[in-house]
């Protein structure tokens, strides 16, 4: 288990937005009530160039998120090690005040899958993905958030509930946990639950 003692602040408490590369002069122009910015990771983890120079510049004036979406935390396999260097580089050079995953698994032996697709809540699936989450704030030395999946199917399988999961996770691994109340809605819609009991789990 990660050592997460010392925490990294957290983000305001008010509004935020996904940055995409077009928007860069009119965020600095006038960024209204937008207070902080989330990014992709996969999208700066290359070797300087334009996009990592805006970043930095707008990294002056915002609090960033980063958000992955590639790591394959719920995968069979072991992390992508390339991948998780990478992710170092930018953690580490950005310090981004918080860094997200999904529970997903996205990939699948050397083929990367265009979708995040849902887990069994199983005792091995828990072990793997605590494995690869300890993994991960190992490799970055600090607490990573993880962010509930939407799902569009369930699996006959599973013996934990998904909140039930999502806490033994973070009890685990000392993770932190990113609701996506979108995410419960779209889960709760497909697998015909209340999403308010979801949350209130």
């Amino acid at each position: 288990m990660f050592d997460v003692t010392s925490r990294f602040p957290s983000l305001p408490n008010a509004p935020g937005v996904g940055y995409k590369p077009q928007h860069f002069q009119e965020i600095l122009d006038n960024s209204g009530v937008v207070q902080w910015l989330e990014i992709h990771a996969e999208n700066y983890m290359g070797a300087g160039g334009r996009p990592l120079a805006q970043l930095e510049h707008l990294s002056e004036r915002f609090p960033i998120s980063v958000h992955g979406v590639g790591l394959s935390i719920g995968g069979e396999a072991r992390l992508d090690p390339d991948h998780l260097d990478r992710l170092k580089t930018l953690v580490g050079w950005l310090q981004p005040t918080v860094f997200s995953e999904h529970l997903a698994w996205s990939s699948h032996e050397s083929a990367f899958l265009n979708d995040l697709l849902p887990l069994p809540y199983t005792q091995d699936t828990l072990d793997r993905v605590c494995t690869h989450i300890d993994q991960v704030q190992n490799t970055i030395g600090r607490q990573m958030m993880l962010e509930n999946p939407s799902s569009y199917l369930a699996f006959s399988e599973s013996t934990y509930s998904e909140p039930e999961f999502l806490r033994q996770v973070a009890k685990r691994t000392g993770c932190g946990l990113l609701l996506d109340v979108n995410n419960v809605f779209v889960s709760a819609t497909n697998l015909n639950y209340d999403p308010r009991g979801y949350i209130s789990d």
